[in-house]
């Protein structure tokens, strides 16, 4: 009996002691220990409404934790409650929290049921169609759909690794997730299924913001018995994520990975692929990031040069923008060195760029790439990924990034309007942090955005700059330009060669547009040196033309409709002499001009009031004639001409001399002088109220003063679009066309790549204008700006 009563005092003193363990240890302690998922929520309201109104986590949670959401709306507390997810169908679950008196009070819910179970603590809540099992260990709430889970809780069976990630988790933020890699719904957060394979690692996440936007953070566990392809990166030190400086602002996704060691990098990666040591990709060891950008890989380095002379197995293929282009003999050799990060097969062909080698399948691809990245159309510079960069780390070991598209493809479900999404992993030794960032964005309608709208190649080398000339059938524009065979194309407002014309020599000048039959069909006029062509819409000669002439023609085609009737004169310079004809190509009577000089500017009809004035250059005079070709302005005053034409100023006839000054003539002869300051090479335009001149690198738009980075640049065109003026001006030796406007403001997104000369046109009937020029020899490129 004795005995009896010391083991019944050692029980109850046992039992004490358990019972007050239980009060001692907190809800997640509690979390089984084979749990999938864990749910740790600080906000229970907030979290309960983004279950609705965040698409990304409405999609993320199955329809199980939308039931148990049901009863977390009847919990009152503003403590942490855990939700625990023990079989990876996630139909079994779990509810924890701190006990409180009000937090689950069963008599102020509606259409409800409760029972307590025989020879048991636990309750049993339906809720409608909801059935809880319940009760209270310690000073812990118990929950869940299950009775022979709940029962099964054991309070001395803590997962201890669980609950030190639950102990780092930000209580801050409204809610953590904890869950195994291999967890289907919850490892799309990661865009990656790099380490879904194995179910020993465990990943935590902070969901930090709501809304149009989930941004979250954490950390990737590793154990020493599984595999973790991110500790390819131990030892390595995360880098800035160049790639995104050579993406086209269309890529649907990015998967970057970055090191500044890439030996240390392959070792690791071998010894977790279970490979001997294989022989690198020698070049690869200059390499401080590798990334695949939708169909193209790419490799950044501090000295590219080098990785280009590394590269023994190419051979040359063209020139595309002064950017060599080679074809890659070995082009399977990425399919299996770097998996599974980064698996490539057709590296068929490869570029220099920058710091940059980019590898694509096909030349058209690569030269898609190196145009976005002339015109510095990237992702680095979007509009969308500028949004989410504040969220994002400056460096990374792999960085991954998805547009809408490559959202849907990760999430299983349309993700329209989710264009800017990223993942960073950053290695720290057995632990990898990471940062996401998913956001709803809608592209602002920026002004004077600037895309490549698209490139025409011809047969040969460009000699004359593209001119835009008018559709007559749709009231749009078309472009016509000559090669160096003088062959003459029309080129529709999309890109399509709509005819080829042979002619006899290089067009002089820019093509006029005339309407002989007074029918509203334009035709084509223009001179080469010893023709004159009238062609109609569809590139055919229209008769008398082409109309021939022995002597050679020395200036553009000039053509004048006195009184806007469409009754044409078309004037031909041939040296010293003047040519009238009409319409039908027959001389015109009573015109006759004959001087002792050489005419060194295209002749040109200007009207002030009632009277027409015929104006050039000619030897060291200005000719201002009348319709029959007579003297009708006496200029006394010599002039020595600078190459520039004859514009009408002010109401004057207005060029520069070789002094660089300007030089005006009023409608009595009188000349005036003023200094522009402007060297013996320079050039200038004008319209009748604005001048825009060009010295070396400074260019001067009316009044204002821009000091342009030194170079070689065309003379400077005046447009007047959209009741606003527009001053294009190319740099021809770093390639770049630039557009500034009146108040020699330059509009966004510019300076562009151009090889030539830049004419501003609206081409179709769309909003925004168009930006004409040459992308290299003998290929056209439009610009769109939007």
């Amino acid at each position: 009996m004795k005995q009896l009563g010391l083991l019944s005092i050692f029980l109850l003193l046992f039992l004490g002691c358990q019972k007050d363990y239980n009060k001692t240890k907190n809800a997640y302690q509690f979390i089984p220990n084979g749990s999938q998922t864990v749910i740790q929520i600080n906000e229970l309201s907030d979290f309960i409404n983004s279950l609705t109104n965040n698409d990304i986590l409405s999609n993320i949670y199955d329809d199980q934790i939308k039931t148990v959401s049901k009863t977390l709306k009847n919990l009152n507390t503003t403590k942490q409650v855990y939700i625990a997810f023990t079989d990876s169908s996630n139909s079994n679950y779990l509810i924890l929290t701190k006990n409180d008196s009000a937090l689950f009070v069963v008599d102020s819910l509606k259409n409800y049921t409760s029972e307590t179970l025989l020879n048991s603590k636990t309750e049993k809540t339906t809720i409608d169609s909801t059935t809880l099992y319940h009760n209270i260990i310690g000073n812990t709430f118990v929950a869940s759909n299950n009775l022979k889970l709940l029962k099964s809780i054991n309070s001395e069976n803590e997962n201890l690794e669980l609950s030190k990630l639950i102990e780092t988790a930000d209580r801050k933020s409204v809610a953590s997730v904890i869950f195994k890699n291999n967890t289907p719904n919850y490892s799309k957060l990661l865009f990656t299924n790099i380490n879904n394979k194995d179910n020993a690692n465990l990943t935590l996440l902070d969901f930090n913001q709501f809304g149009k936007k989930l941004s979250y953070n954490g950390l990737l566990t590793t154990k020493d018995s599984s595999v973790n392809y991110l500790n390819s990166f131990k030892n390595t030190i995360p880098q800035k994520t160049n790639s995104l400086s050579i993406a086209p602002q269309t890529t649907s996704t990015l998967l970057s990975i970055a090191f500044d060691d890439f030996k240390v990098f392959k070792k690791n990666l071998d010894s977790l692929n279970k490979k001997t040591e294989e022989p690198t990709i020698s070049y690869l060891n200059l390499t401080n990031e590798i990334a695949l950008i939708d169909n193209a890989m790419v490799l950044h380095s501090l000295d590219p040069n080098l990785i280009l002379e590394s590269i023994e197995d190419k051979t040359f293929s063209e020139s595309f923008r002064d950017i060599d282009i080679y074809e890659y003999n070995t082009p399977e050799i990425f399919s299996s060195h770097l998996e599974p990060f980064i698996t490539f097969e057709d590296a068929n062909y490869f570029s220099l760029f920058k710091d940059f080698i980019i590898f694509t399948p096909t030349p058209d691809i690569l030269k898609s790439i190196l145009t976005d990245a002339l015109n510095e159309n990237t992702l680095a510079k979007s509009d969308g990924f500028i949004t989410i960069n504040e969220n994002l780390s400056d460096e990374a070991s792999v960085f991954i990034f998805k547009d809408s598209k490559g959202l849907t493809n990760v999430m299983g479900k349309t993700m329209t309007g989710y264009n800017a999404n990223a993942v960073q992993f950053i290695n720290d030794n057995n632990y990898t942090h990471i940062n996401g960032i998913i956001q709803k964005y809608k592209k602002r309608a920026t002004s004077n955005s600037v895309t490549e709208a698209f490139t025409t190649q011809l047969e040969a080398s460009i000699i004359t700059s593209p001119q835009t000339v008018k559709n007559h059938i749709t009231n749009a524009q078309d472009i016509v330009v000559q090669d160096l065979n003088n062959i003459l194309y029309l080129v529709s407002n999309s890109g399509n060669i709509l005819w080829k014309k042979q002619l006899q020599g290089k067009v002089l000048g820019q093509i006029e547009q005339i309407d002989i039959f007074k029918n509203g069909r334009l035709q084509l006029a223009f001179a080469t040196e010893n023709k004159v062509y009238v062609l109609d819409r569809n590139g055919n000669d229209v008769s008398p033309f082409p109309m021939s002439f022995n002597d050679k023609i020395t200036q553009p085609l000039s053509v004048f409709d006195y009184d806007k009737k469409k009754d044409y004169r078309l004037l031909v310079t041939q040296g010293n002499n003047l040519l009238m004809y009409n319409a039908k190509g027959k001389p015109v009577k009573g015109f006759k001009y004959s001087g002792n000089s050489a005419i060194k500017t295209q002749p040109k009809h200007y009207r002030l009031g009632t009277k027409d004035y015929i104006v050039f250059g000619a030897g060291e005079s200005l000719q201002i004639l009348n319709r029959q070709g007579s003297i009708r302005v006496n200029v006394k005053d010599k002039i020595r001409f600078a190459d520039n034409e004859v514009y009408l100023y002010q109401n004057k006839f207005t060029t520069t001399n070789t002094l660089g000054q300007l030089v005006q003539i009023d409608t009595r002869g009188k000349v005036n002088v003023t200094n522009l300051n402007l060297t013996d090479k320079h050039k200038i335009f004008t319209t009748s109220k604005t001048l825009v001149s060009l010295r070396e690198n400074q260019l001067k738009i009316k009044s204002r003063i821009l000091d342009l980075d030194f170079g070689e640049y065309t003379a400077p065109k005046i447009f007047y679009l959209n009741d606003k003026i527009y001053v294009t001006t190319t740099d021809l030796q770093s390639k770049k066309v630039y557009l500034f406007d009146s108040q020699a403001k330059p509009i966004p997104n510019f300076p562009v790549f151009g090889t030539a000369p830049a004419e501003l046109q609206k081409l179709d009937n769309e909003k925004g204008l168009e930006l004409i020029t040459q992308s290299d020899d003998n290929t056209i490129v439009v610009y769109k700006i939007h």
